[in-house]
């Protein structure tokens, strides 16, 4: 990995919009951590790189994180018994997939959460082979709040191993393995805990019982492109003030020759290409104009608006997540297929298969595995449950749906692998 990197120009690290959010984070006080729109996961372990050795190792150390990620799995498949060659393409599948490949020397939480995530999933799956024991979910549950003070968006995470501890308990793969009766609510109660002491804390220390002062201005940039100008200024309260100084500052904006991506505004990918514009030239700003610098009225300000174009035009909502639904599928899609690895891989794989097929070459079918029917199930699900999470609040870019995908590449892998292995 870190040869592919460096021959790639990898090992630099890469600064993008949020990079200084996370660079300039301030641990002066508690107030300042509890006010800020980031989580301090993230921002702890780069300013302690920095210190260190400087911020040049941020995507040496990124890449490790990485590694040791694809080397958990590759490990995990082997106990569940799935055969060396088939590991080995999950794993690497894993490993130079599109995370790695688009954001792995990005300061930023992309990489480094996709990774922590990763973890987290082959912990589950630890769990299920060890018996779904109480002592086995500690792991899920420490490396979830980890992804989530990296990445607030892992709180899919929560919902996830709710959903997937339920199945394996009653799953006929693991419902005879069983060692514990209860062992699935282990590790969503320590992450319950964990998350109600943190919104606690920042319920006593700044009067904001919430994850962030953050979230609202990314619906914000979907909400009010879902209505037209007089929807939107017909608006109330104050709520109303923000809505007509948003207009205000687009219109400005436009006047000083900013142009926001064009398009039919109803279209998936026109509302996906103007939502960060917005957020960042007009909702912010306006709100910044109205109610000052305090994050958190800013965020409880579009938040009042969110709520009130939601409730008037509730199936618009409703549409919009159909739509970005099928934008997710269709892009995850379309990166693992671009991906310049796994497109030459397919193509092989193609190739192969033909020739095997003109050849009359025996051919292991299709069969029951329980190592990849856990990795099938674990990685859709993931990629399901942290999609639909996503697109509640925002479109579903690469960079979230990369992730969110990261384990299909890897099932796939494994089984072409394993479906062009011959009969012995």
């Amino acid at each position: 990995m870190f040869s592919l990197a460096g021959l790639t120009g990898r090992l630099q690290p890469h600064s993008v919009d949020d990079t200084p959010s996370y660079v300039n984070y301030s641990f002066d006080s508690l107030d300042a951590v509890l006010r800020d729109t980031r989580t301090p996961g993230y921002p702890f372990m780069i300013r302690s790189i920095m210190s260190l050795v400087g911020v040049g190792a941020i995507p040496w150390v990124q890449i490790a994180l990485h590694a040791v990620a694809s080397w958990t799995l590759w490990i995990e498949l082997r106990r569940w018994r799935v055969a060396l060659a088939a590991a080995s393409a999950a794993a690497l599948a894993v490993a130079l997939g599109c995370t790695f490949m688009d954001h792995v020397s990005t300061i930023a939480t992309d990489a480094p959460g996709a990774s922590i995530g990763v973890m987290s999933a082959v912990a589950m799956m630890r769990w299920a082979r060890l018996g779904q024991t109480a002592r086995a979910a500690i792991p899920i549950a420490v490396l979830a709040l980890l992804a989530i003070s990296f990445r607030p968006a892992y709180l899919a995470l929560a919902p996830w191993m709710v959903l997937v501890g339920l199945v394996l308990r009653y799953a006929p793969i693991t419902r005879d393995s069983v060692k514990h009766r209860f062992g699935w609510m282990v590790a969503p109660a320590i992450v319950a805990v964990g998350l109600i002491s943190w919104i606690g804390l920042r319920g006593w220390g700044v009067g904001d019982f919430g994850i962030l002062p953050f979230g609202h201005q990314n619906l914000a940039g979907i909400t009010i492109q879902l209505v037209s100008d007089d929807e939107l200024i017909a608006t109330e309260g104050r709520a109303g003030e923000l809505a007509a100084e948003i207009i205000r500052w687009r219109d400005a904006k436009i006047d000083e020759g900013f142009r926001f991506t064009d398009g039919d505004p109803a279209s998936t990918m026109t509302i996906e290409g103007r939502w960060n514009d917005l957020i960042y030239q007009t909702v912010t700003p306006a709100a910044m104009k109205l109610h000052g610098t305090d994050t958190i009225t800013n965020h409880n300000a579009i938040a009042e608006l969110n709520r009130d174009i939601i409730k008037r035009y509730p199936l618009r909502y409703v549409k919009w997540i159909a739509m970005a639904a099928r934008r997710a599928a269709w892009a995850s899609t379309a990166d693992i297929v671009m991906h310049p690895i796994f497109l030459l891989a397919i193509g092989l794989a193609v190739c192969w298969q033909t020739f095997r097929l003109l050849t009359a070459s025996p051919i292991i079918p299709a069969g029951f595995e329980p190592g990849l029917a856990m990795l099938f199930l674990v990685g859709l699900s993931y990629f399901v449950v942290q999609i639909g999470f996503v697109i509640l609040t925002s479109p579903p870019l690469g960079r979230f749906a990369d992730a969110a995908a990261i384990f299909i590449p890897a099932w796939i892998a494994a089984r072409v692998v394993t479906a062009f292995t011959p009969v012995r």
